[in-house]
């Protein structure tokens, strides 16, 4: 395929990443969020590939960008993928998976009063709208937690919203590896 004009414009905005302040990746990323709604499947796929997932992940590791900021991407790339139906292989098989993995490990063995609970959540959401297919030792730690923030019984729209997206990952875990 060749590169668009939308994913030419992503991968631009995605490369300047780096080298931008806290607020000013946030303001890119808002920015790259619309424009994945501009994208088809195809343009989709062609963005967001293993080697995508491994640079942000490396960019985790070498602080060029937060968690939180990661989270704030990874989680639009994950809800749009799961509510467009799109599959896409690149987080399989990328080395974010695995870091992924062992935050939500790591939260989870913690004490309560010790564990960041937003982090958690955020993470069990990306993993479970990330994935094509879920290892079986991943789905009894994440279904819980978004189990718990699925049953808020709070009115206010910001959390109806984290409802909405604990929902809309968990029914992205249908298919999991046993």
């Amino acid at each position: 395929m060749q590169e668009t004009s939308v994913t030419k414009r992503f991968n631009e905005l995605f490369d300047k990443l780096e080298h931008c302040d806290e607020d000013e990746q946030r303001q890119k990323i808002e920015e790259m969020n619309e424009m994945i709604n501009e994208m088809d499947e195809e343009e989709f796929e062609y963005v967001f590939t293993t080697e995508l997932f491994n640079k942000i992940h490396e960019m985790i590791e070498d602080k060029k960008i937060s968690l939180e900021n990661a989270i704030l991407l990874l989680k639009y790339i994950g809800y749009y993928k799961v509510l467009k139906g799109i599959r896409i292989n690149g987080f399989n098989e990328s080395s974010l998976e695995e870091k992924f993995k062992e935050i939500i490990y790591d939260e989870n063995e913690k004490k309560d009063e010790d564990k960041n609970e937003i982090i958690f959540v955020d993470i069990c959401e990306c993993y479970f709208m990330l994935n094509n297919q879920f290892s079986s030792d991943m789905y009894p730690i994440c279904a819980p937690c978004l189990l718990n923030v699925a049953s808020s019984k709070e009115k206010k729209e910001e959390a109806q919203k984290k409802v909405e997206v604990a929902l809309l990952a968990l029914s992205n875990s249908s298919t999991v590896n046993v």
